[in-house]
């Protein structure tokens, strides 16, 4: 028996056989995980955590990161244009010097720590404030 299809019909068949081709394809190949859970684990620099902010100290770095263009380049979960609070947070202890050598980095501008994504200084912020929004960003580290 020779059953004879029309090309509409032969059209809307071609497409769903490829669309289920890509679908599977990528499915394959993401393991039928999205993106985003598939990251690689962010290595964590050494030293012990020194510093224990208060409460009021992490609601005036996020205050002051609000008022602030950190929105611009970081996300808090997720990687924008630089890095994800939450993935710096995994990287960084809450520790003194590393909350002196961010709060630099902030108020200078640096490039090459997460890539090649440049971060623009931010000279009219005071030291004592880029302090408070960096102890706000790693107090965002997910428990182990």
């Amino acid at each position: 028996m020779v059953m004879y299809v029309s090309f509409s019909d032969f059209i809307v068949l071609l497409v769903f056989v490829v669309m289920a081709g890509c679908t599977s394809e990528a499915s394959r190949r993401s393991g039928n995980q999205p993106q985003e859970s598939r990251k690689l684990p962010i290595e964590r620099l050494g030293g012990e955590a020194d510093i224990m902010p208060s409460i009021e100290l992490l609601d005036k770095g996020r205050v002051l990161m609000s008022y602030s263009d950190c929105a611009t380049c970081h996300k808090e979960a997720d990687r924008k244009r630089g890095p994800a609070f939450e993935d710096i947070a995994a990287r960084y202890p809450m520790n003194s010097t590393y909350i002196n050598i961010l709060a630099k980095r902030i108020m200078l501008g640096t490039k090459g720590t997460w890539g090649n994504v440049v971060m623009p200084p931010h000279p009219t912020l005071s030291e004592k404030d880029a302090e408070t929004m960096v102890m706000y960003i790693l107090s965002l580290a997910r428990p182990d």
